[in-house]
């Protein structure tokens, strides 16, 4: 079990002895001005009520119009307020709340009609099979098999940002965010959370998104300490390593033609569609290494036949020790968990709807559409009211 240390909130705080106010206290304690957490409040508290897009007018107004609007926007946009630490008190909330299985990384993708936004450019979309001007960012949620949410987001940019000294300085994009390519967001999404903590044991990373350089996550995530769960593609080239099937031992085989001599291996799974309830489906380990620069790494190749044939439907490579054929598969199966989540929830508290360019200001909506996102989760769950009212805001303001 993952232990997580809390950040203490102030006394200037003030919290009530209600799970709202227990939830809020928190997570704002590391934001130093009593006017900041009041408006970090009131903007979550407008992102799960007002209806339709989230525009900061929009959230505004139910607090006083123009003069609120004109304090949310410079709260997001020029305030000096860290949100890393607001989303690592959001992580221990999740642990406490939603205890969560694994940590699922998903790919979002934000349309955009221009040129100005942060990170905005030309990329074929996997998802959508198609190339669109867009964002593209990748989200780390906690994720059981009930509920999930997300608690951290990494900003992919394009060779275009990384490399225009003069645009990044006016999207304010600090220097240490350099990564051009989506693998290496997917990676570094999960890889900050965990950046100079030992305090808890991490949850494996579940990785879905299609962008990945598998020799290089494992790599990264390996020196993080991190156990990873990634989807491979059939043509993979690894080494059979497990005496149970007749592969050449020592020699590349593709996923594809390892997994076709698993059948002495296929163990029927039940687990839990978000959408359709209880499914089944075939799984099995197959041991194997994965060749690196520095190596061959042990690994399990999970294969997965949703009806019977030799071919299987999905491959997953892993390092996650201790789990039986079935709990493995069963984390797997959280990333429909997440996209389901992501559809009923986080798109209906506006993770897509910052309007503005400013990398920080992207930043901060995010983390805050992440916290409205989480109150809903939580609420499903049992574990807080489904709704803040005028007592959330007391007992911050």
């Amino acid at each position: 079990m993952e232990t997580c240390s809390v950040a203490q909130p102030t006394s200037s705080i003030g919290l009530l002895e209600d799970p709202v106010g227990e939830f809020f206290g928190p997570l704002f304690a590391s934001l130093r001005r009593r006017a900041q957490r009041a408006t970090a409040v009131r903007y979550v508290n407008g992102l799960l009520t007002v209806q339709g897009r989230k525009t900061m007018r929009s959230l505004a107004e139910q607090y006083g119009g123009d003069a609120e609007q004109q304090r949310m926007q410079h709260f997001i946009s020029n305030s000096p307020w860290d949100w890393m630490p607001v989303r690592q008190a959001l992580r221990c909330q999740l642990q406490d709340g939603l205890d969560p299985q694994a940590w699922v990384v998903r790919q979002m993708i934000v349309p955009k009609a221009g040129n100005h936004s942060v990170g905005v450019g030309q990329s074929f979309v996997r998802m959508l099979g198609q190339t669109v001007n867009s964002q593209q960012a990748f989200g780390v949620w906690a994720a059981a098999e009930t509920a999930s949410s997300p608690m951290n987001w990494r900003l992919q940019l394009p060779d275009a940002w990384v490399t225009d000294i003069d645009r990044r300085r006016r999207a304010g994009v600090p220097e240490q965010q350099a990564e051009t390519f989506p693998g290496e967001a997917a990676c570094r999404s999960v890889l900050d959370l965990v950046d100079g903590r030992r305090d808890a044991e991490p949850l494996p990373a579940v990785l879905s998104v299609g962008v990945l350089d598998p020799v290089a996550c494992v790599r990264e995530f390996r020196a993080a300490g991190v156990p990873v769960m990634m989807q491979v593609g059939p043509g993979l080239q690894l080494v059979g390593a497990d005496s149970r099937l007749q592969s050449p031992s020592g020699e590349l085989t593709g996923a594809n033609k390892l997994a076709e001599s698993a059948g002495i291996l296929r163990r029927p799974v039940y687990w839990l569609d978000p959408r359709l309830g209880l499914r089944r489906s075939c799984a099995a380990p197959i041991r194997v290494q994965l060749p690196t620069p520095q190596g061959r790494v042990p690994m399990v190749l999970l294969a997965e036949w949703d009806k019977p044939g030799p071919k299987p439907d999905r491959f997953w490579l892993t390092d996650v020790s201790g789990r039986s054929t079935a709990e493995l598969l069963r984390l797997s199966k959280l990333v429909l968990r997440v996209d389901h989540d992501f559809e009923a929830i986080a798109k209906d508290v506006g993770i897509q709807d910052f309007e503005g360019r400013s990398f920080q200001g992207w930043h901060r909506h995010a983390t805050l559409a992440s916290i409205a996102h989480s109150v809903r989760a939580l609420a499903e769950v049992g574990q807080m009211p489904s709704a803040l009212d005028e007592t959330a805001l007391r007992a911050v303001s």
